[in-house]
């Protein structure tokens, strides 16, 4: 910082207000600061300045699955964010950490992060207890609570489910399978039951066996999709508890020699880039991972500077867009068409 300071002719303190982007400095002097900063390639030392003003500039995102492209979509657009206001963002996998959770939030705690972003599937919240206990402002997707220092951001599924339900309706489907996620995920319960809700509300009934028991992965949608097409009152069409699951069960159909949408409609949940490349182009309920990221961010903004720190929650809104894997019911299929 002195090198700094003599090459922009000013003092070491302007220098450390300057990078502070303080406003008692001048636009002529900070640009002077700046172009020497540049010119002398000066890497500011992040860890002093943690020390010195008790932030650190950098935020966590604990995910569940580095196989989901689905959370790498969300990572780009929040670190976006996040860079754009001269944040880094450090990322935990809470799968593969010896340790599982815990771990990965006593990663968080030793980088003294300014806040932490909890994705889905993480259904035990204990360990990220320690977080909001020291006061890290902390948000979880689809956790359904808040409180001190923890918001959450809800995906709001029993929107999606109905609008993927009534698109299955109307083109004449009443057998509809559901191929949920893990059993005893707090998610898996959230969406199963807005499937069976969407059910009710347009009057389809549950049949039995059609409820199958996945894993979030390609692996467990191929597997559970086999089961579907091996009954003999088998579903003309399956919802998937997420897109991965969905293209697993497209994988399962074309093996089987089943035609999508001729035989079997599917639709996924998530909208992840990969549904325009397969073949058939897959029908989704997509979630906006940019209105994702953003209320995040904002969420963990409000908690740093909120009145008592008390979380709230935010909705996510989700839309069906439908695209090749969905098609009238077979026995429909002539009047449709």
């Amino acid at each position: 910082m002195r090198d700094v300071a003599r090459r922009a002719g000013v003092s070491v303190a302007t220098v450390s207000r300057a990078l502070d982007g303080s406003s008692t400095v001048a636009e002529e002097t900070a640009l002077l600061v700046q172009n020497a900063v540049e010119a002398l390639d000066f890497v500011p030392n992040i860890s002093a300045r943690t020390l010195k003003y008790g932030q650190s500039r950098a935020l966590g995102v604990i995910i569940p699955d580095l196989s989901n492209p689905f959370f790498f979509e969300f990572l780009r657009e929040f670190e976006a964010l996040a860079s754009a206001n001269e944040q880094v963002v450090l990322l935990a996998n809470a799968e593969t950490s010896t340790g599982g959770p815990r771990s990965s939030v006593r990663q968080m705690l030793m980088r003294l992060v300014d806040g932490v972003v909890v994705m889905p599937s993480i259904d035990e919240l204990e360990p990220y207890q320690l977080l909001t206990l020291r006061k890290v402002p902390t948000v979880a997707i689809d956790s359904r609570r808040v409180g001190p220092y923890f918001s959450d951001v809800s995906l709001m599924h029993e929107e999606g489910m109905l609008q993927a339900v009534g698109c299955l309706k109307e083109l004449g489907h009443r057998r509809i399978a559901f191929i949920a996620g893990s059993e005893g995920l707090f998610i898996s319960s959230i969406r199963l039951e807005a499937f069976r809700s969407a059910l009710r509300k347009h009057l389809i009934p549950e049949r039995a066996g059609y409820i199958r028991a996945g894993n979030y992965r390609v692996d467990g949608g191929d597997r559970e999709m086999r089961a579907l097409l091996e009954l003999r009152d088998r579903p003309t069409a399956v919802i998937a508890i997420n897109d991965m699951t969905a293209l697993g069960a497209l994988r399962a159909a074309r093996a089987a020699s089943v035609s999508v949408p001729g035989d079997v409609s599917v639709i996924g949940f998530d909208g992840i880039e990969l549904d325009e490349v397969v073949s058939p182009t897959l029908t989704t309920i997509s979630v906006s991972r940019a209105h994702m990221a953003k209320s995040c961010h904002t969420a963990l903004k409000e908690l740093q500077t909120a009145r008592h720190h008390e979380g709230r929650q935010f909705q996510v809104p989700v839309e069906l867009v439908r695209r090749q894997s969905t098609g009238p019911a077979r026995r429909l299929r002539k009047a449709v068409l």
